[in-house]
């Protein structure tokens, strides 16, 4: 055994005044064997070579596990040195240097990591095991204790959300949306389990998950030890709790699942045409903070290595049109994107991060669509659909506290139907009448009709999915116009005063009902067995979103009948 392997013990700790826990940032490693010998096919042995690291095996109790230590950048003066130099002539005296460490310990029958400093660079990403950490903050964080949740549309938009709060909330305060969202990272005050930390504490104390895991964790061998056993038992045995069942079950396809194979062709075809369907870039969860001070990005696809200062969807599929069908999806889990802080590349932000774990992508197989989210694929439909539709059956059955014409055949489109309806309901038609402001310069439409009780009810004769989404959007952008824009709603007051000088809207009018009127071409009544499934999935992200701001939500079918 060499120096750089060589067996060490722990120095003499003074018990009474060391802390007895850390706050830690702890991984399980995956495809490694807990073994000594094995241990270092989970690390970044460039730093090693490159960096002068030292791998040493180290007794933590009586096990034995495998310490990596170092120091990037030594010597090395940061990129801005040079800018400063060329406006001021002074050229600072300065380096930068970062320590890291990480240390694996094999237990429980698993290999677990712990980093120190940026040591989350020194492990291999593809040893990481996805969603370990969020797995066990589901099943330990207090609901009614959440700091901090990170989510993500699940279309080809590449949106992900990061909200925070000053003191504990419920998750339902989050708004999560149940269908077409994942939510990717949890933070917030764990419940009473059996760790070191809640030992002798009466406050609870707060946890953060992602695939890594921010826990306090025991700082002697035996309660590091006990701490690890106790994670991996609520980790592989507890169940999450209820009210995070939402969460919980838009969970990605197993490995073993069959139909993997063929979401990966269908992902191989859009990196050569992205014509086929719905592909986005977008940051992984593991990198969100440094992605949004990033100045510059090492983009290795294929053979060589680059540095991209704004990156874009267009650069990676510059590097995957060129390559064979069913190789660029492989070039892209080979490769890798990493994070710098300069725009010359020398200050690294981030681990490499695998190329695929980048895109966000949809795809149709059979009957139910999936979504790709940082390498791993989501199935969007099928699993919910009952729910969905029951949700949907409890908007048509809610009373919208007025009535419609039904849609006779001689009105040939929406502008006569809703002509015909104002003047046989008393309704003030705000069709075509649109509202412009600062925010919107091209205008939004605030409703079609204008209820007696202050109702915005929007109409659409609908055929396909397409049209009714523009629907709900519409519902929402009108809602949130009027709602907090003052301007919008005095120009919003006086085109209906002018069409209806004696309707009785106040000065003070808010929104507080959003009725949906929608009219089948196919003449089939408006039920849950006919509305497309995704354009149930879009009504009840509106409704989600409209009814955490206090405004109700209806939807009601228009009858379509011979007159």
């Amino acid at each position: 055994m060499n120096n750089d392997h060589e067996m060490i013990a722990p120095d003499s700790i003074d018990e009474k005044t060391a802390p007895r826990t850390r706050r830690s940032t702890l991984y399980l490693l995956q495809d490694i064997a807990a073994v000594p010998d094995d241990l270092h096919e989970a690390l970044n042995l460039k730093y090693q070579e490159e960096h002068n690291f030292m791998i040493q095996e180290v007794g933590i109790g009586p096990v034995r596990g495998l310490l990596y230590t170092g120091v990037i950048g030594g010597g090395r003066p940061p990129e801005w040195v040079e800018a400063v130099h060329r406006l001021t002539a002074a050229r600072p005296s300065v380096e930068n240097r970062t320590a890291a460490g990480a240390l694996l310990v094999p237990a429980e029958g698993k290999v677990f990591a712990i980093t120190y400093g940026m040591g989350h660079l020194l492990l291999d990403p593809s040893h990481v095991t996805p969603g370990f950490g969020f797995g066990f903050a589901l099943r330990t964080l207090k609901p009614d204790a959440v700091r901090q949740v990170t989510h993500s549309m699940m279309d080809a938009r590449g949106r992900t959300d990061r909200n925070s709060a000053a003191q504990d909330q419920h998750i339902r305060a989050f708004a999560i949306e149940e269908y077409g969202e994942v939510v990717s990272r949890l933070a917030g005050k764990i419940g009473e389990i059996s760790l070191t930390l809640n030992k002798g504490r009466k406050q609870s104390v707060q946890i953060a998950g992602t695939d890594a895991l921010k826990i306090h964790l025991g700082t002697a061998p035996k309660e590091l030890l006990s701490d690890l056993a106790e994670i991996n038992r609520i980790a592989t045995k507890a169940s999450p709790a209820p009210a995070f069942d939402v969460i919980a079950r838009v969970r990605p396809l197993k490995s073993d699942d069959s139909r993997r194979a063929e979401l990966d062709r269908r992902l191989d075809e859009l990196l050569g045409d992205p014509s086929l369907g719905s592909i986005a870039l977008t940051a992984p969860t593991a990198c969100l903070d440094e992605a949004e001070s990033a100045a510059s990005h090492w983009v290795k696809i294929g053979p060589r290595r680059e540095s991209v200062h704004d990156l874009d969807l267009d650069h990676v599929l510059a590097k995957t049109q060129s390559l064979r069908e069913g190789k660029r999806l492989t070039a892209l889990t080979k490769g890798h994107i990493q994070l710098c802080r300069d725009e010359t590349g020398q200050e690294i932000a981030s681990a490499k991060i695998p190329a695929h774990k980048w895109l966000a992508a949809e795809v149709a197989l059979g009957t139910s669509r999936f979504f790709y989210h940082e390498g791993r694929w989501y199935e969007v439909g099928d699993r919910h659909l009952e729910s969905i539709r029951e949700q949907v059956r409890e908007l048509l059955a809610a009373s919208a506290g007025g009535s419609l014409i039904n849609w006779t055949s001689d009105l040939k489109d929406e502008e006569a139907y809703n002509k015909a309806a104002a003047g046989a309901s008393g309704f003030v038609c705000m069709d075509r009448k649109l509202i412009t402001t600062e925010q919107h310069p091209r205008g939004f439409e605030s409703c079609d009709l204008f209820g007696r009780e202050n109702e915005l009810i929007h109409v659409k004769r609908a055929e396909s999915t397409a049209p009714l989404n523009h629907l709900f959007a519409q519902g929402r952008v009108s809602a949130d116009a009027l709602r907090l824009d003052s301007s919008a709603r005095q120009k919003f007051l006086k085109k209906v005063r002018e069409r209806d000088p004696g309707h009785p809207v106040k000065d003070d009018f808010m929104p507080k009902k959003v009725i949906y009127a929608i009219s089948l071409k196919s003449g089939k009544p408006l039920t849950v067995d006919n509305l497309f499934t995704f354009a149930q999935v879009s009504l009840l992200q509106a409704a989600s979103a409209l009814r955490v701001v206090g405004i109700d939500v209806t939807v009601v079918n228009i009858p379509t009948v011979s007159p």
